[in-house]
């Protein structure tokens, strides 16, 4: 009787304890925004983002200063998005939509591009939208 009491109430902090670790997993998401002086991935693959889907030639550093800000005004101008260099919902969004469409259109013509696919897995959470 007292190993079955035992056995239940490591099985309850088994639970317990992979509930706290999925939640904590879950919490991490896209920044809301990412603008002039922001840093890290997100920019980093907000750079790549572009590079892929606007020839924008930038330096994929993870730093947004002047030059990721140019190229998002740019981005933004060419696609009716409102050019006001912060990468929001629908900038991110539509960048994500873009590099979606370059990778499958690439895939649906037989040139497979492994970077797109690597950008969707590793980049497309980072962005906001």
């Amino acid at each position: 009787m007292r190993i079955n009491t035992w056995t239940r109430r490591a099985a309850a902090l088994a639970v317990g304890a992979t509930a706290v670790v999925a939640l904590t997993a879950g919490s991490a998401s896209a920044a809301s925004t990412l603008a002039k002086g922001s840093s890290g991935s997100a920019v980093g693959c907000l750079q790549q983002g572009l590079n892929y889907v606007d020839s924008a030639g930038l330096q994929v550093d993870n730093d947004f200063g002047g030059l990721t800000y140019n190229a998002v005004v740019h981005y933004q101008s060419g696609h009716s998005l409102s050019p006001d260099g912060v990468v929001g919902p629908a900038t991110g969004g539509s960048i994500k939509n873009a590099v979606s469409r370059a990778y499958n259109a690439s895939n649906h013509g037989g040139d497979h591009s492994p970077e797109l696919g690597a950008w969707l897995v590793n980049c497309s959470g980072q962005l906001p939208g």
